[in-house]
């Protein structure tokens, strides 16, 4: 029973909110790496961020990935891809 309970920790499903936490993290690597957004100053950058992912989320396609992510990202996705340094190591994390 005990050498169970690693195991189900890991493949635990993450809460909706670190799921909206996951893919803004992914929208905002995705900005970042934008060469037209790395020369501009740091209020334009973010405002440039928070436009992308207000976007995105109104996309068919965010919506589907979100409920992808509840039903299917563990635990050990998550905190794989909340400590990606770029989208294809956040990418490689949850493929």
């Amino acid at each position: 029973m005990l050498a169970a309970l690693p195991f189900s920790a890991c493949h635990k499903k993450i809460l909706p909110q670190e799921c909206d936490q996951m893919l803004d993290r992914y929208i905002d690597m995705i900005a970042q790496a934008d060469p037209a957004a790395q020369n501009l100053p740091p209020d334009q950058a973010t405002a440039v961020r928070q436009m992308k992912r207000t976007l995105k989320k109104a996309e068919a396609r965010y919506t589907h990935a979100q409920k992808q992510c509840e039903a299917d990202v563990s635990r050990k996705e998550y905190d794989c891809a909340m400590a990606a340094k770029n989208p294809d190591e956040w990418e490689a994390c949850i493929e």
